[in-house]
């Protein structure tokens, strides 16, 4: 045999196989982003997490969300944190084990739709490698976070919102009216269930639907019935949501609190967009969410690619757009820009082997090429990731050993101190009765959690009671004259509520967090003593100062 003749066989091999070659080349990182998602359940909860794993806590035991809790989220991470805490019980490692299982799924689930969004009939064991690619190449963009920024409820957003698009691209892609329905309908229920999380999300509904405009005379249905099975699909979801208010929480005070939040936390930060851009280095994140779109846009044209394709696009470019409206740069904001880049590498790899599919030679040498390329870059990021670095799994394999200072010390943070949390809760649950309630002041009723105790009034949050960093507006915004009055007027009420609730039912025990956002004062109790003088002057007189565990100050009732 010729070298041509060996190289026109291989060409011909690879051609006919090249739908599934390409895929599994592409999922060459899948044993280092497995194993990095598998390490990274064993990590501690950072603030964010701690605050749902209240919530939920909190719920599961006869509390009201809204009314008896401030709090500032929406219903959608409450009711998933219940689920999961009734499912798995309450070790954080299950929490983000469920959590990165879910992910997981839905990036395995969501890949094998993929080869539709470009015009690919595949059906049977052909998925596979296409699931496996979905695993390890999304898998691995969540898994370059640290433990801060993943299983944040962005994170899961993104992962909901991952799996509407793939539903709405088959249902763009099928000929069978009977599932096109039912698929338009799926499609909207996921996208508007992360309206009740983060409700800048309601833009990326309105991103599916310019989409669905553009590509409507490929559908198998009218375009009249798909908008009334959208419509219908997030009727179910707000429905269910509310439904879950109702159930545990508040409507009206849900209304209240939640309208409440732009004035009174938003008011923080207000960072430009080239000041988010260049925020924690997040630079390099989003020259490549850039960098892909470029790439993405001329192989749409190029290539030729179905209209749906464009569905592709809407994780980065919606995801950009929400992280720039919200103004604090955080990494964890650029988890939908993060999953849509990976996604849309996916994409061209699926429109690439599909034209080497069709057409062999060059375009099958180059589809194979830039899917190993994919695959070898993935490999890298999932080996160098955080939690595949990390001695997590290790020091956190039991129970016992994840309540150590051998396993917090590992998890450093400027203003969050694990290990100080769980000494002091420690200390508060052995020191009060289990019906006591604790009032705290900081940013972390995770501590209340842990001391398996519910919080005494519903201010759980520091910047109720000390609105000074929204007054001074962050690193941007600037409040009027009738902002700061409202605001200030807030605040009072805010005191007034905590003093007439601990004077009817005196807690077991006070907490103050040292250094806590957004304020980060060095004595926590100070901090309060400054901002609510009537109230300390109380608590002074009812409380004594019982012990310090680092960062947290607790005073015990005499």
């Amino acid at each position: 045999m010729t070298l041509r003749s060996a190289y026109t066989r291989a060409v011909d091999l690879l051609q006919r196989h090249l739908l599934v070659v390409a895929p599994l080349l592409a999922a060459a990182c899948i044993v280092a982003a497995v194993s990095a998602l598998h390490d990274g359940t064993y990590a501690a909860l950072g603030r964010d997490q701690g605050i749902f794993h209240y919530v939920a806590y909190s719920l599961r035991h006869g509390e009201r969300a809204y009314r008896d809790f401030h709090e500032i989220n929406g219903p959608l991470p409450h009711a998933w944190n219940v689920l999961v805490q009734t499912l798995g019980g309450e070790d954080e490692h299950a929490l983000r084990t469920f959590d990165t299982l879910f992910t997981t799924l839905v990036y395995g689930a969501s890949a094998t739709m993929l080869p539709r969004w470009v015009g690919i009939d595949l059906s049977g064991r052909a998925l596979v490698p296409w699931a496996l690619a979905g695993v390890g190449v999304l898998g691995t963009q969540f898994v370059v976070f640290d433990w801060w920024q993943t299983n944040q409820r962005e994170g899961f957003y993104a992962a909901i919102l991952l799996g509407s698009l793939s539903l709405q691209a088959a249902a763009h892609h099928t000929r069978s009216p009977r599932r096109a329905s039912a698929l338009f309908a799926l499609a909207a229920v996921g996208t508007s269930l992360t309206w009740f999380g983060k409700p800048p999300c309601a833009l990326i509904s309105v991103l599916q639907l310019g989409v669905l405009l553009l590509d409507r005379s490929t559908l198998c249905i009218s375009l009249r019935r798909a908008l009334l099975l959208s419509a219908a699909g997030a009727l179910v979801s707000a429905s269910a949501m509310l439904a879950f208010v109702a159930a545990y929480g508040s409507l009206s005070d849900a209304v209240r609190v939640l309208s409440a939040v732009p004035l009174l936390h938003h008011t923080i930060w207000n960072r430009s967009i080239v000041e988010c851009y260049w925020a924690y280095d997040n630079a390099p994140r989003l020259n490549v969410a850039f960098g892909t779109l470029v790439v993405f846009i001329a192989a749409f044209f190029v290539l030729r690619l179905p209209r749906r394709a464009l569905l592709a696009v809407i994780l980065p470019v919606g995801g950009f757009v929400i992280f720039a409206a919200q103004g604090k740069g955080f990494p964890y904001h650029l988890q939908m820009v993060t999953l849509g880049t990976a996604v849309a590498h996916l994409v061209v790899v699926a429109a690439l082997a599909k034209r080497g599919h069709e057409r062999g030679g060059a375009n099958a040498i180059v589809a194979s090429a830039l899917a190993l390329a994919l695959g070898v870059k993935c490999v890298d990021e999932a080996r160098r990731s955080p939690a595949a670095r990390s001695d997590w799994p290790t020091a956190g394999r039991t129970m016992e050993l994840r309540g150590t200072h051998a396993y917090f010390d590992l998890f450093p943070w400027g203003d969050y101190f694990v290990g100080d949390l769980h000494d002091a809760a420690r200390f508060v649950a052995a020191q009060t009765q289990p019906e006591d309630r604790v009032q705290t002041y900081g940013l972390d009723p995770y501590f209340l959690f842990l001391a398996k105790r519910r919080t005494a009034t519903p201010v759980i949050y520091n910047f109720e009671l000390n609105v000074d960093p929204a007054l001074e507006g962050g690193s941007g915004a600037r409040l009027d004259a009738a902002q700061r009055t409202t605001l200030l007027a807030r605040r009072d009420a805010a005191e007034q509520l905590v003093l007439r609730t601990v004077t009817s039912s005196p807690p077991g025990a006070f907490v103050f967090f040292d250094r806590a956002p957004f304020g980060h004062p060095d004595d926590g109790e100070l901090d309060f003593a400054t901002h609510c003088p009537a109230l300390y002057a109380w608590v002074e007189n009812h409380y004594h100062a019982a012990t310090r565990f680092g960062t947290v100050r607790v005073r015990l009732r005499r």
